[in-house]
């Protein structure tokens, strides 16, 4: 199982950003890095957009040219 975020150490989660493209995360303390990966997909939480889309793209039927 893998370990949570928040229980692992600044230098791991460092290694975890810098290898995820976060820029600056080099000269980022504790909290930034956590901040900054539980806001990426993949890496932490995935969070849900607060608005939705106003179009459902089920509601298009693709037609074929003729």
């Amino acid at each position: 199982m893998e370990q949570p975020l928040h229980d692992r150490d600044t230098e791991e989660l460092r290694t975890i950003a810098v290898r995820g493209g976060i820029a600056g995360a080099q000269h980022m303390d504790r909290e930034e890095l956590l901040d900054s990966l539980v806001a990426r997909p993949g890496e932490g939480a995935w969070q849900e957009d607060p608005k939705p889309a106003a179009v459902n793209p089920n509601d298009y039927r693709y037609q074929s040219p003729r």
